[in-house]
């Protein structure tokens, strides 16, 4: 099974697909994104609807892989004006420090408060085949590298397993004020991720989709990141 955005993508002869890209095939398998709107220049940025400021903006790019350590993501923008200057900043300085990156346009999303951030990953194992990965999210990943796997795909039972068994699952349960996670619907997401990439894993050898938020009542995923078997 595959997807038009994939399949336009491997046409392209493109290892990654853009972040706009990416949340559309996650939206188009019924998996939570952050509410966002897409446009294509700092013009649009003074009529954009259907988002409350603060927001984020972040570049959309299948050539910028590491957005935050490329300068193509900024948090705690207050207004249109704002975010207009900002989106000029931005693609002037990108066009400096990456002068062949392709630039489709730019994704303004909701600023997310009151959740904890996991990671939810997929990885193709030449013995296992399709595996899907889940831990601590956001910067903390890179340090406490606390992950668990599973053969994919997995179901919500499996998931929550998966969950309970990383060290940070107290971190989850609301461990010093932090706000609980609902667990139950994090494994729910879990599992229908696992079945999308297993789908994908004759086109897909790679998913991260980190930052993904999770509270009491929702889990969102803010950023995902495609690599394409080519």
């Amino acid at each position: 099974m595959s997807h038009p955005i994939i399949e336009k993508a491997l046409q392209d002869k493109r290892t990654l697909l853009s972040l706009s890209e990416s949340l559309q095939i996650l939206e188009s398998y019924g998996l939570p994104v952050v509410d966002y709107v897409y446009i294509k220049s700092p013009e649009e940025a003074t009529a954009i609807k259907g988002l409350s400021f603060p927001v984020v903006l972040k570049i959309d790019s299948p050539d910028i892989v590491h957005k935050t350590e490329a300068g193509a993501v900024k948090v705690g923008i207050r207004d249109a004006d704002e975010l207009k200057k900002s989106i000029e900043d931005m693609l002037s300085r990108i066009r400096r420090s990456h002068p062949d990156a392709r630039i489709n346009g730019f994704v303004i999303q909701e600023m997310i408060r009151g959740a904890q951030e996991v990671i939810i990953g997929g990885l193709k194992d030449e013995q296992f085949g399709p595996v899907i990965a889940f831990g601590i999210g956001g910067i903390l990943v890179e340090v406490l590298k606390d992950v668990v796997f599973e053969i994919a795909p997995v179901t919500p039972e499996q998931a929550l397993g998966m969950i309970r068994r990383i060290k940070g699952y107290q971190l989850l349960e609301g461990y010093r004020g932090l706000p609980k996670a609902n667990v139950n619907l994090l494994a729910d997401i879990i599992s229908k991720a696992s079945i999308m990439f297993t789908q994908l894993s004759s086109f897909i050898s790679e998913m991260d989709l980190n930052p993904t938020f999770v509270s009491s009542d929702w889990v969102k995923i803010a950023d995902a990141r495609f690599k394409l078997n080519v």
